[in-house]
């Protein structure tokens, strides 16, 4: 298990890999067709800059300087907001597959009940509200020191984790909450058809017959059975998380890379426009990953696929 699993971590790097570089090759040439104005002065063909800008920006690190704001080198910006944003999608991808999971196998488990409803409606609500709606909603209602309700513990700003580990946990908690809650909504929806799929098969019967109880048989059994289609939902879901980053970070404060969108896409500047490119292309590649690592943790079939 552990060679299969490495064999296939391994060939998912690459695709990685793969799929940055060529993210990264496509923006570049289709910002120089369409605005080749800015890059006149080099007299290059287009092929060879493009080979040269791959040249630094994946050997060297080198993605040039930005074009307003003092010129700050672009590997700068991301190496201070990547971090940021990293904790945020993981965080978000985390809570909302075990948020998803945990109330889809309840409300398959008890379709009928009064909370399985109130779960569903909940869940619908969470789908359907746009994540800067959730987030002021809860700013406003439990903001510290902005609380309409006289409850404001929720922190209104990022701090770093140099700062306060403490502080810097809770104030990426409620960010976490509301990045992942579109997800979780997905994700129970998903579930909620698999286990009642699951809990009809031969093996769950036989389960029961001997004797096991059925929170057992739900944890150890129909659970794990019902869960890879959700992982799978999760690793299509990431790229529309990492959209609602640009939203998430606005709304917290939170200093990661795409806090650079807005402003960049106004004043042209395209090193940072591309530099900001490579990152979202990072983040999905990387958070699919995890989401294709674990589902081949989970399914040995995809591992001997």
């Amino acid at each position: 298990m552990g060679t299969s699993l490495g064999k296939f971590v391994l060939g998912r790097l690459v695709s990685v890999a793969a799929v940055v570089v060529m993210v990264t090759a496509v923006t570049w040439l289709c910002i120089h067709l369409l605005r080749p104005e800015p890059f006149a002065f080099d007299e290059r063909s287009l092929i060879v800059q493009l080979g040269d800008y791959l040249n630094r920006a994946f050997l060297h690190f080198d993605l040039g300087h930005s074009w307003e704001r003092n010129q700050p080198a672009v590997a700068d910006l991301l190496r201070h907001g990547l971090p940021a944003d990293l904790w945020l999608l993981f965080g978000g991808l985390v809570f909302g597959v075990a948020t998803g999971v945990t109330a889809g196998a309840f409300v398959g488990a008890r379709p009928r009940s009064p909370v399985s409803r109130a779960i569903e409606t909940v869940s619908m609500i969470c789908l359907c509200a746009p994540v800067y709606v959730v987030g002021l909603s809860l700013l406003l209602l439990f903001g510290s020191g902005i609380a309409f309700t006289g409850i404001g513990f929720m922190p209104l700003k990022y701090v770093p984790f140099g700062d306060d580990p403490l502080r810097w946990l809770g104030s990426l908690i409620t960010p976490w909450i509301v990045l992942g809650l579109p997800l979780a909504a997905v994700c129970e929806r998903m579930m909620n058809s698999s286990i009642r799929e699951v809990l009809h098969e031969e093996f769950v019967r036989t389960a029961l017959a001997k004797g096991i109880s059925r929170r057992r048989m739900m944890r150890r059994h129909a659970v794990p059975a019902a869960v890879a289609p959700v992982f799978t939902l999760a690793g299509v879901s990431v790229p529309v998380m990492v959209t609602n980053m640009v939203l998430v970070e606005l709304t917290f404060s939170v200093p990661g890379v795409f806090q650079e969108v807005r402003l960049s896409m106004e004043q042209a500047d395209f090193p940072v426009i591309q530099g900001t490119v490579i990152a979202a292309a990072f983040l999905v590649a990387i958070a699919s990953l995890v989401v294709d690592v674990a589902l081949a943790w989970l399914d040995p079939r995809i591992r001997a696929a």
